[in-house]
């Protein structure tokens, strides 16, 4: 395999290192999350490259808890004809303004950190290339298998539910409620509460990941790529590098950063020829999942991201495993795909996972010495010579045209 050192890095073990640094809890809004984001920002400024932080708020999962505890309890009051309850309530909560936008459990506040290397060559509607790697961590007391399960269940039983207590209560309202029918609604709805107060408290455990694999290895990696490109920059293309924040809450960082800046995208660049490449976990293996790069097949592109992925790995003599799902991972590269169909852009999307690294994800097993360094550095490489070619292909194409 290639050595990494080929590409000026000064030491091979640089990218290892960065996970080490980062060995400890980084979940949203908490202390770690901003030495996480810190530690990413001390990073560009010794490259003197222009770095910031953007803030965004989110629901969490405590104000989800709140917001099904109100609907039980509105439920049972319009079950029980105690509508003046609800009346006095919204009063007092919209007469006066200070108590508008109070809650008991307020939104969570977070952070994405956000760094920007320019081209060498100054035109308009240039492309861009945005890299992106989630920084956050989350932890459980479950292997990842048996999260997925226990979310599922809370999928279906809290929707079910919300249509099941908006229906009793309205039959309740308009018609006579039996005994049957308030015995029923009492019984489901603490079954209900139970279910998804168990979920939380078994699954929910905040501190015992240290997010190696998931995703200190992508962090690392755009790190060292962002020093790369910043030593040696494109020609044409600017290069925005996102570390995203409350990934493992609903891709709530990158989705905040697409919303928020999707008019200044679409404004500024030629999206037509510009791709997103999301590292979201670089373990034992490398892996790129090749679900097409592209939102829509029909859309044409001057090149396809995945295969130039997967051709400059072979060139590299880089082992890769490449794969295929059907509905894909749910990671931030989701949000930049939205980004493509929203812009009606050919905006592209690669995404490097380590899927079979699953089993050792938001546990006490997700330690530095999952990540293989070799891997690490191969993926910068696999990327940075696909970037650098990429590069020279638009340059190419300008000129024949």
């Amino acid at each position: 395999m290639n050595t990494i050192l080929s590409l000026n890095i000064n030491q091979i073990d640089t990218s290892i290192n960065h996970v080490k640094a980062l060995a400890f809890s980084r979940s949203p809004s908490s202390t770690g999350e901003t030495k996480a984001a810190l530690y990413i920002k001390s990073e560009m400024n010794n490259e003197n490259i222009k770095c910031n932080m953007d803030y965004f708020a989110f629901t969490g999962a405590k104000r989800i808890f709140m917001r099904l505890t109100y609907i039980i309890l509105f439920t049972y009051l319009i079950v029980f004809r105690l509508l003046l309850v609800i009346v006095a309530y919204f009063a007092v909560k919209y007469v006066f303004p200070r108590l508008r936008n109070y809650s008991l459990v307020g939104r969570e506040e977070s952070k994405n950190v956000v760094a920007k290397i320019k081209s060498v060559k100054k035109q308009k509607k240039k492309p861009v290339i945005i890299l992106s790697a989630h920084y956050d961590t989350f932890s459980a007391n479950f292997p990842y298998g048996i999260q997925k399960v226990f979310f599922f269940f809370f999928r279906i039983i809290i929707i079910p539910y919300v249509i099941f207590a908006i229906l009793i209560a309205n039959i309740a309202f308009f018609l006579n409620s039996t005994e049957e029918t308030t015995q029923l609604m009492v019984t489901f709805t603490l079954i209900e509460f139970a279910m998804t107060t168990i979920i939380f408290l078994l699954i929910y455990d905040n501190n015992r990941s240290k997010g190696s694999i998931d995703n200190a290895s992508g962090v690392a990696i755009l790190i060292e790529l962002a020093k790369l490109i910043k030593r040696n920059p494109l020609e044409n293309y600017d290069v925005i590098i996102l570390w995203s924040s409350a990934e493992e809450w609903g891709l709530k960082g990158s989705k905040a950063y697409c919303k928020s800046n999707r008019a200044y995208l679409r404004k500024k660049y030629d999206l037509n020829s510009s791709f997103n490449i999301n590292v979201d976990m670089v373990g034992s293996y490398i892996g790129l999942e090749t679900k097409s790069s592209l939102h829509l097949r029909r859309r044409k592109a001057p090149f396809d991201l995945n295969k130039k992925l997967e051709e400059t790995a072979n060139e590299l003599n880089i082992p890769i495993t490449v794969y295929d799902r059907v509905l894909g991972s749910k990671a931030d590269h989701k949000s930049f795909r939205s980004l493509a169909r929203r812009t009606k852009s050919s905006f592209q999307v690669a995404y490097f996972h380590s899927a079979n690294d699953s089993k050792f994800i938001h546990s006490f097993k997700d330690t530095p010495d999952k990540c293989n360094p070799e891997n690490l550095n191969g993926c910068i490489e696999i990327c940075y010579t696909s970037i650098r070619s990429i590069d020279s292909l638009y340059s190419s194409s300008k000129e024949v045209r």
